[in-house]
């Protein structure tokens, strides 16, 4: 019996080998888990920055269509799409300063938030439109419909815009605009290059 127990025994060098081996394969496992921990960090990295960059080409993207849409309908009766790209200017630059839909059908169009200054919305529908936080400062509103007007109190600026003749606009927003610096049924006569100076500055 002592001789077999003896013939089995592992010698104390074979275990110190052994346990070293052991310990060397959980190095380099702990070595591979970190770097490939580090590789999944850095790929997310740069994954999150190449998304970045796809969402910004996709934005410009949409407003040049967008404005392509507004401004190659610009003069012509119905939508022409205007609603739903003067919707994504609106939610993507909050600038429309300047653009010109007079007569659009622009039915339920969401302006909310966007800057509107010098904009021209002659003989235009803007029935149920939503205007709060809107900047309609020096825009000119005449003849358009204003029926089921959204959001109207909230609009943020709208001095100097011109109102004369506006249809079905909802009970108090022609006496409230006008307390906001609006002009109402008069029209300014006053074009001297002073006072021009001093209304655009006060835009």
């Amino acid at each position: 019996m002592y001789v077999l127990l003896q013939s089995t025994a592992v010698a104390p060098n074979s275990l110190t080998v052994i346990d070293f081996l052991a310990d060397f394969v959980k190095f380099w496992q702990i070595i591979v888990f970190v770097f490939g921990a580090y590789q999944f960090w850095a790929n997310r990295r740069e994954r999150l920055a190449a998304d970045k960059v796809r969402e910004s080409q996709e934005l410009l993207d949409s407003n040049y269509q967008a404005w392509l849409v507004v401004n190659s309908a610009q003069g012509k009766g119905g939508s022409g799409g205007r609603i739903d790209a003067l919707t994504n200017l609106a939610r993507n630059t909050r600038s429309l300063a300047g653009v010109n839909v007079d007569g659009a059908w622009l039915v339920g169009v969401d302006l909310r938030g966007a800057d509107l200054a010098h904009a021209s919305f002659e003989d235009a529908n803007l029935q149920g439109a939503r205007v709060a936080g809107a900047r309609f400062s020096a825009a000119s509103l005449l003849r358009a419909d204003l029926a089921d007007l959204v959001g109207w109190r909230e609009i943020a600026a709208v001095n100097y815009a011109r109102l004369q003749d506006i249809q079905r606009a909802p009970h108090g927003f022609r006496e409230w605009a006008v307390e906001q610096g609006a002009e109402g049924d008069a029209v300014i006569e006053d074009m001297s290059a002073e006072n021009f100076s001093t209304q655009f500055r006060a835009v």
